[in-house]
Formats: C-alpha cells, structure tokens, sequence
C-alpha cells in the first residue's frame, strides 16, 4: 500500500513548510503564510479520511511530527506496495 494521494499531498505540503521555517533567517526568507493556508485547507478537506493520529498532528499543528510520521510510513515499508517474494539462485 503506497501513500493515499491526500497523504502524498499533505507530506508535500509539510516538506515545503519545513524549509521555509529553516530558511527563515535567509535574507529573503519565504513567506509563511500562504503554507499556514495551504496546510489548514487540506486538513479541512482530508481530515476525514485520514489516520487519527495524523489528524491530532495536524490539528495540533504539530507540523514536524505530522511530516515524520508520513515520512516513518514511507521509510518503514507501510506505505510501500508489497515486493515479490524474491528466492535465491544458488
């Protein structure tokens, strides 16, 4: 099973949230707002159908804990369609 698309969506949107907030101190740092807005619509619009934990994440705009939890689902193989059995050649 691979990230629904609300998932792909909101993993994107927390990506692009993080490296504006660490580019902050940039001389010309991007603007946060329209990711605030961004983030808060696909709550809106997904919170439904999305994991209870990742719900409370968002809601508390715990931001970076939402991204890491997408991102623990995609590393740990959850979100990764099943591989073919593999067998060995020997």
């Amino acid at each position: 099973m691979s990230l629904s698309g609300a998932e792909t969506l909101l993993h994107e949107a927390l990506r692009d949230y993080l490296a504006a907030v660490a580019a902050q101190k940039s001389p010309h740092p991007p603007q946060l707002a329209p990711l605030f807005l961004k983030l808060d619509s696909l709550e809106k619009e997904h919170a439904p159908h999305l994991d209870p934990r990742l719900r409370h994440f968002l809601e508390s705009k715990s931001y970076r804990k939402a991204h890491d939890y997408l991102g623990s689902l995609v590393s740990s193989g959850l979100a990764k369609p099943l591989s073919p059995t593999q067998t060995c050649s020997k």
